[in-house]
């Protein structure tokens, strides 16, 4: 297995796991003989698996370069009118978007904008909220100071 394309896992991240399942899987749904084409969001694990594909006896598979953040509006037919770019994404930086693919669509946007400028202004919010709380507790605090404010 070529530890390059794993996201992280050659670098020694614990944050993913080969699939070791992976190769039953798919034999059992695809047959060797069959044209395959895999992608991912960057098209490295993609790139991984087309490997152990071809080891295991798949001659026709070929991998986006670049994987889903190389796209382009249009570029592939999607259903719902989906932009293909944002295929691969999940979890905290789907919700953050701080990916490419997020980058590339959101070009005129600041970080204050978008999903990521609104978890920063709910932060901040919050902590203006919080402070506002300690305000009658700073007379005391300055009433026992040595000196004068």
């Amino acid at each position: 297995m070529s530890a390059f394309g794993m996201g992280g896992w050659w670098l020694g991240n614990k944050h993913m796991r080969l699939n070791t399942r992976f190769m039953g899987s798919v034999r059992r749904g695809i047959p060797t003989d069959a044209n395959v084409i895999v992608a991912c969001q960057k098209g490295l694990r993609s790139l991984s698996a087309c490997e152990q594909l071809a080891k295991n006896g798949y001659a026709k598979v070929a991998w986006v370069t670049g994987g889903f953040d190389s796209a382009e509006p249009g570029d592939l037919p999607v259903k719902g009118g989906k932009d293909i770019r944002f295929a691969g994404n999940g979890g905290l930086s789907d919700v953050v978007g701080w990916t490419d693919a997020h980058r590339k669509a959101n070009k005129d946007q600041t970080v204050y904008d978008g999903p990521f400028g609104t978890v920063l202004k709910i932060a901040l919010a919050i902590i203006f909220l919080d402070a506002l709380t300690a305000v009658p507790y700073l007379d005391k605090i300055f009433d026992k100071l040595p000196f004068k404010i």
